[in-house]
Formats: C-alpha cells, sequence, structure tokens
C-alpha cells in the first residue's frame, strides 16, 4: 500500500513539473512587465542576450519602419509569442515585446525573411540570425 502511494506521488509530482514545463509562463504580460523593469541591463547588448534569457518562446515578428522620411529603416521590432492564422486573429498576438535598436535595421531584409516561403512573420533560423547582433536601444510593450 505504501508503495502504492509513493509511486503515485512520484508520478503526479513528475507530470504537474513536465506540465510547468511545457506551459512556459502563467502570465505573459506580467512576465513582460518584469522584463521591462529590468531593461536596463538589456539596452546598449545585442538582442540575442535578451533572446538567450527569456523564459518564452519567440513565435512571431513584425518590422516598424519609423521613419516617415526613410522607409527603409527598420526603426523597432515587434516580437510575438502567437503565430496569427489570418488577419483577424492580430489580436492574439498581444502583448508584444518592442524592441528599439540603436542602430535602424535594414528593413527589406527583414521583409525578405518574413516573406519567403510564406513565412507571414513566423518566427525562424533567419529571423533569429538577422537579429541576433542588432543592438537594442529601448524596450517597451504593446498591448
Amino acid at each position: 500500500m505504501k508503495k502504492t502511494l509513493i509511486i503515485t506521488l512520484l508520478v503526479l509530482i513528475w507530470s504537474t513539473k513536465n506540465t510547468n514545463a511545457q506551459s512556459g509562463v502563467p502570465d505573459t504580460l506580467a512576465y513582460l512587465q518584469t522584463i521591462l523593469a529590468n531593461k536596463a541591463q538589456y539596452i546598449g547588448q545585442p538582442f540575442s542576450v535578451l533572446k538567450n534569457d527569456l523564459q518564452i518562446q519567440i513565435k512571431y515578428f513584425f518590422p516598424f519602419a519609423g521613419h516617415h522620411y526613410d522607409k527603409t529603416k527598420e526603426t523597432s521590432t515587434s516580437f510575438g509569442w502567437y503565430i496569427p492564422q489570418t488577419a483577424d486573429e492580430i489580436y492574439l498576438t498581444y502583448p508584444l515585446l518592442e524592441i528599439y535598436w540603436q542602430m535602424p535595421l535594414n528593413i527589406n531584409q527583414s521583409d525578405i525573411i518574413r516573406s519567403t516561403n510564406n513565412n507571414r512573420g513566423k518566427w525562424n533560423t533567419d529571423a533569429a540570425n538577422f537579429y541576433a547582433n542588432a543592438i537594442i536601444a529601448d524596450i517597451q510593450i504593446r498591448e
């Protein structure tokens, strides 16, 4: 009887640990707010430093050209945790982590990565490599 109880408890503990590990963080917005509160440790650092520290996996990205006089310069990029299947699902990508770059990036390159093989902004190896060395100037949350 004791052995059965111990085995049952061990199985329950093990399954609970696996469930928590797979679910990421319980509250995405609260987690992103902790990153925002600690953004000083990421400003001036390559994006790869922040990406490696993230406890949730980037699934989606969207570049922005913030200068009206030069739409080839990507001044910021939003990173999301959900891949929208249609335009009607864009709201499901929020909250987003918006990263402002110290030196604007080439938005044409970002657009190629976003559109290759009908990618629609899905995070992939090409995107990770493109953004890895970009230096962070600021971090905001888009809700």
